[in-house]
């Protein structure tokens, strides 16, 4: 019987005792390995004891029978739905809120080792692209939903009975291009020799393997590996995984997440060298990266992917552009969690105008909406005789997520050398510009000027990428000029939040299901764009960011 085959009758076996013995499972997460699989059972935390109990003797019975494996039981925590039902008297006091704080701060970010709670499938069917038989490149800022994404497609190509190789870069962000190579090539190898490893008829192909997995395994042990030893390993990678897709009639998928860890000057000839290994064969490259700290192919020589030839570009970025589609979104991703928890609508706990809010200080981004959505449930039930949270409850969140951005800025620029401080000091500019010079959430970035000045719009889409700056709509008309058009961005509400008060602002907000313009400070009615043409109009009165304030930053450099 092939692994493939005993591992899914083990698991069969695994979920009929938990069943039999009454323990709820509410996954069963299967691990392969080229010496073992390893089986991770989900249970509640009150069936921890019992769980283990049959988990080791699972493990027994499994050896017994000559299966290369064991069990794991682990507690989804915050998952577990309350007893009693939800009351919405008493709202956010009630105790399934705190049950949807805890599971909001544990499960806002994704990983492979915790997929997402509930995937929610958007309009564009990104979904649909990331598992076809095509190379792609995968792009979104951070917290826009890339890994969920992969994890979900992932799910649904191992029930297809094809394979995976799951590597986060990020694990290999200080390794040397030829190291970082031979490690992902080992994954997949090792991948394939799971497959293959009890199959009589691939005793060949498990001699190359087995061949080749030394090799790298040698190479790894050197000091310094060279780029000249990858190049002479790619072909025996390619036969070797060409030879497998053809004879086993499975296809392959190696996902690169968080791509943007290696260094920007190697990710070409790394992409390179990996879609050398899988040519002509049934394997695909997914590859996942913030843009504007990525890389994917250069002109000369010509190295890696490119867009459009050679793989697909898939933008997960849900923008301001359409905030009433962002809305519908973001609100069915939290209502998911709520579910899970006994709360059956999310307006029990969040006042229409803080889910208004919601969007804006998140800039439709998935997972800073659950970060501020769990934070502003935190400020709401610290509020006496509060029953849901409201939009100053948001508005704090937002404050509070002003260090996590910075913080994540100089996590992911880290990889580029002076990357961090120019971004920093853009930023410091465009607060300066927006809050000082002109109180004016709102700028726009003339068309001409971002075609002549690159390497300034380029700081400017790496804030945007940071979610330091949103886009609110791409493509602005001037009233006096004819053809001449600008982008519009705001500044990101966790950048003002604690400025509201102080500042008589023009501050772009979210309200009723329309963007408007309000005066903080004033009696002045809003300015309410609930037409194309009206919101247009409020834009066009945003004041012009010159790209050059940028330049000096690379005159300091």
């Amino acid at each position: 019987m092939s692994d493939m085959m005993q591992s899914e009758a083990a698991q069969r076996m695994i979920s009929e005792r938990f069943g039999s013995a009454g323990i709820p499972i509410d996954e069963v997460v299967v691990r392969a390995y080229p010496e073992e699989t390893v089986f991770v059972v989900h249970v509640r935390r009150v069936d921890i004891p019992r769980a283990s109990e049959l988990g080791i003797a699972l493990d027994e019975e499994l050896q017994q029978r000559g299966f290369r494996g064991f069990v794991t039981v682990r507690t989804r925590d915050a998952i577990q739905a309350v007893g009693a039902a939800f009351s919405t008297k008493a709202g956010v006091a009630d105790p399934c809120a705190a049950d949807l704080l805890g599971l909001l701060t544990s499960r806002a970010r994704t990983s492979e080792s915790q997929p997402s709670l509930e995937y929610v499938q958007d309009a564009a069917e990104n979904l649909t692209r990331v598992l076809a038989a095509r190379h792609s490149l995968i792009f979104g800022r951070r917290g826009a939903g890339k890994t969920s994404l992969m994890l979900e497609a992932k799910r649904q190509i191992l029930t297809a009975k094809n394979l995976v190789a799951w590597l986060n870069i990020q694990t290999y962000r200080n390794e040397p291009l030829p190291r970082a190579t031979l490690w992902i090539l080992a994954k997949v190898v090792d991948v394939l020799l799971s497959k293959v490893a009890d199959d009589t008829r691939q005793q060949i192909l498990m001699g190359d393997l087995s061949r080749l997995r030394a090799d790298i395994e040698r190479l790894l042990g050197e000091q310094n590996a060279s780029e000249d030893q990858i190049v002479r390993l790619v072909p025996y990678a390619q036969s070797a995984i060409k030879r497998f897709c053809d004879t086993s009639a499975v296809r392959l998928y190696v996902f690169l997440d968080d791509f943007h860890y290696i260094s920007r000057t190697h990710q070409p000839q790394l992409l390179d060298y990996l879609h050398s290994c899988v040519r002509d064969a049934d394997a695909w490259l997914k590859v996942a990266a913030v843009r504007h700290f990525a890389r994917w192919y250069q002109n000369d020589p010509p190295l890696g992917l490119q867009a459009g030839q050679d793989a697909v570009a898939i933008d997960l970025d849900l923008t301001l552009q359409d905030p009433g589609r962002a809305k519908r979104f973001l609100e069915a991703v939290l209502e998911g969690f709520a579910r899970h928890v006994g709360i059956p609508r999310i307006s029990a706990l969040y006042a229409e105008q803080a889910l208004d809010r919601l969007l804006l200080a998140s800039g439709a981004v998935p997972r800073d909406y659950l970060v501020l959505a769990a934070s502003a449930l935190a400020h709401a039930r610290e509020r006496a005789g509060a029953r849901q949270a409201g939009r100053q409850d948001v508005t704090r969140a937002a404050g509070d997520i002003a260090k996590t951005k910075i913080a994540e800025l100089e996590d992911d620029s880290a990889s580029e050398t002076g990357t961090n401080s120019r971004l920093l000091r853009a930023l410091e500019i465009t607060r300066e510009f927006c809050l000082s010079e002109r109180k004016h959430t709102v700028f726009l970035i003339d068309f001409r000027d971002k075609e002549q000045r690159t390497l300034e719009y380029g700081l400017l889409q790496g804030l945007m990428d940071m979610r330091l700056v949103h886009l609110a709509n791409s493509s602005v008309s001037d009233t006096h000029e004819s053809g001449v058009r600008s982008e519009a961005y705001v500044l990101d509400l966790s950048q003002y939040s604690g400025e509201r008060l102080k500042k008589r602002l023009h501050a772009l907000d979210f309200e009723g299901g329309h963007m408007v313009l309000k005066t903080t400070g004033t009696t002045q009615p809003p300015r309410i764009g609930d037409t194309p043409r009206k919101l247009i109009t409020i834009l066009r009165g945003a004041p012009r960011l010159e790209l050059v304030a940028y330049s000096q930053i690379f005159a300091q450099a």
